[in-house]
């Protein structure tokens, strides 16, 4: 089995990279369902995962996470046992790439992707783990990052805590390529990604083995891109065409504040991945203090726009939560077949 884990920055056209591999031959693309992350703080309550017992509530719990996703997951019988028996070790990121392991295999795939960007943050758990991952770093400009989460229906919206974000993304992604080599690395820029689809991703292709083709620029065609679109804000550009437009779009005057507040928290680090500031010179050195005020800053600006979501899609992204939240409740429980 060949292992793709994408890492990065939301907003950063992730769901634009999946559905193009997805659509490639041989490619098991899924939708993020973020297992890694919502389990972390929830894995001890399993006792020793080198217990089979143990094992199989784990991944019945992820199971039941998954089945809950805003954008669902295919369906394999057998789920549960399929799922423990590929699990290679007594670790929470051996029962996640498990899970990918197990349905690529039901469907016929020999590669998978982890759309779950988040990762970045894990990526030494899932290195000790000793199981063959390729990372694919996306990474786009900062300023058209914010330019995105500025209109988005979730995540931060003060330019600076967008900023603050995309630098402690990238600052871990530089990390875990020390840690994993570059022989397991690739980057890739969005900028690159839509303006040359095929050529982007060539050396993943050539890594992986993977057989590009032109109907992979088709993918804004199939049902689950257009379901996507239908259900928020946040995928409705998959319905459509790659949009070259997007690049640089902070370049319009009426983001010209943002543009200055992003450079001047990101502007050191931009010229690593080839973009360069236009207004900021130096990044400014911020202490704690004033990190801290900028995230409480944004989180007021978030509870403020929560409120004016629409409530039915507020419902479906909230499944998750509710059931995490029962999770970290309750008392730990016997397992009970057949719920999987």
């Amino acid at each position: 089995m060949k292992r793709v884990q994408l890492v990065g920055t939301q907003r950063s056209g992730s769901n634009l990279l999946r559905l193009l591999l997805g659509s490639l031959p041989g490619v098991f693309a899924p939708p993020s369902a973020h297992k890694l992350r919502d389990f972390q703080d929830l894995a001890s309550r399993y006792g020793s995962l080198g217990e089979p017992l143990n094992r199989r509530r784990l991944a019945e719990d992820l199971g039941r996470l998954v089945d809950l996703n805003a954008l669902a997951w295919p369906r394999i019988p057998d789920r549960l046992p399929a799922v423990v028996a590929a699990m290679g070790g007594p670790t929470l990121a051996h029962a996640v790439v498990a899970f990918y392991d197990a349905h690529a295999r039901h469907l016929g795939k020999d590669l998978w992707v982890s759309k779950c960007l988040e990762n970045v943050h894990f990526i030494a758990q899932l290195h000790v783990s000793g199981l063959p991952i390729l990372y694919l770093h996306l990474v786009r400009d900062p300023r058209d990052v914010a330019v995105s989460f500025s209109t988005a229906p979730i995540g931060p919206k003060d330019p600076q805590a967008i900023a603050l974000r995309w630098l402690q993304d990238q600052e871990a992604a530089l990390e875990g390529r020390e840690m994993v080599g570059e022989d397991n690395w690739l980057t890739l820029r969005y900028e690159d990604l839509v303006r040359d689809p095929e050529g982007a991703l060539a050396p993943l292709c050539d890594r992986a083995g993977l057989r590009w083709s032109d109907a992979a620029l088709d993918f804004y065609r199939q049902d689950h891109a257009r379901s996507a679109a239908s259900l928020s804000e946040l995928w409705n550009n998959l319905d459509r065409p790659i949009r070259k437009d997007r690049v640089a779009a902070y370049k319009n005057a009426a983001h010209t504040d943002l543009t200055i507040s992003v450079e001047s928290i990101t502007c050191d680090l931009m010229s690593t991945f080839g973009y360069v500031a236009e207004h900021v010179s130096v990044s400014t050195t911020m202490g704690a203090d004033e990190r801290a005020a900028i995230l409480l800053r944004d989180r007021d600006l978030r509870t403020k726009l929560k409120e004016a979501r629409d409530p039915e899609t507020e419902a479906v992204h909230l499944r998750r939560l509710r059931f995490l939240e029962q999770l970290s409740g309750e008392v730990p429980r016997k397992w009970v077949p057949g719920l999987l």
